[in-house]
């Protein structure tokens, strides 16, 4: 194993220090074009109880349950898919 010196350390004066962080920077500027979500908009949906549990009964027969929301996501996409 090769032995050497230790460095010297750097001494910057505080002027140089100071007149970097003066300068300050530019913001990073991508070519990237923005991904762009699709537009999602709030319903409100009043369903009956009955139906509420009929649901929630279809949803507990799954090995996984999905959340209410995802199963009646699935369920419009299955309907819109048939027409």
């Amino acid at each position: 194993m090769a032995i050497s010196r230790k460095p010297n350390p750097v001494t910057v004066s505080e002027d140089k220090i100071q007149s970097v962080i003066e300068k300050g920077g530019s913001v990073a500027i991508t070519n990237e074009p923005a991904i762009s979500e699709p537009e999602k908009k709030n319903l409100q949906l009043r369903l009956d109880a009955e139906l509420i549990k009929r649901i929630d009964e279809s949803r507990k027969k799954r090995a996984i349950p999905p959340p209410r929301h995802t199963w009646l996501l699935e369920a419009i996409h299955e309907k819109l898919a048939l027409d």
